[in-house]
């Protein structure tokens, strides 16, 4: 039996490219609240999907260089400050929660819970299931609530919307 709040095993996977990966065999967290929820075997993840914030630092970055050399003032000290934040940001997330980003994309791929729980189901795995502090799993937390809307499969467990799909 797995503990409450915990997952059954440390994730076997396969990087199918740079940024994704397959889970090789099951992957079983026991929520406290939804009871156990398993990512089959070979499902395919992004995993925390934050290089965007990246992304976001690098074309800041370069868009300040820019404005320095034409000399946009305040945009360039803008967009500097942008690169910073978004690299401090990225540097505080890459590298935690892999199976709880797993489990988050594979209950936003099935659609079973709705997307507020999935999220909630994400906190937890990330706190009890990955031991991740609960601060940094906040800001995860916060980034699939302020960014997450349109990665959500629209089922029949989602509110407003019918079997078929079509808006209630």
């Amino acid at each position: 039996m797995i503990p409450v709040g915990k997952f059954d095993v440390h994730p076997a996977v396969r990087f199918t490219s740079r940024w994704n990966v397959a889970t090789q065999e099951a992957l079983t967290f026991n929520d406290p609240v939804h009871g156990l929820l398993t990512v089959p075997a070979d499902f395919y993840s992004d995993l925390a999907s934050i290089r965007i914030l990246r992304e976001v630092c690098r074309w800041a970055a370069i868009g300040a260089l820019t404005g320095w050399v034409f000399a946009w003032g305040w945009l360039a000290a803008a967009l500097l400050e942008l690169a910073i934040v978004t690299l401090a940001l990225y540097g505080m997330l890459a590298g935690y929660g892999m199976r709880a980003a797993m489990l988050h994309d594979w209950l936003y791929g099935v659609g079973t819970l709705t997307r507020a729980d999935c999220d909630g189901v994400f906190y937890r795995a990330l706190t009890t299931g990955d031991g991740t502090a609960r601060w940094r799993a906040s800001i995860f937390w916060l980034g699939v609530r302020l960014g997450g809307s349109t990665s959500y499969t629209k089922t029949p467990a989602s509110s407003g919307f019918s079997s078929c799909g079509d808006r209630l």
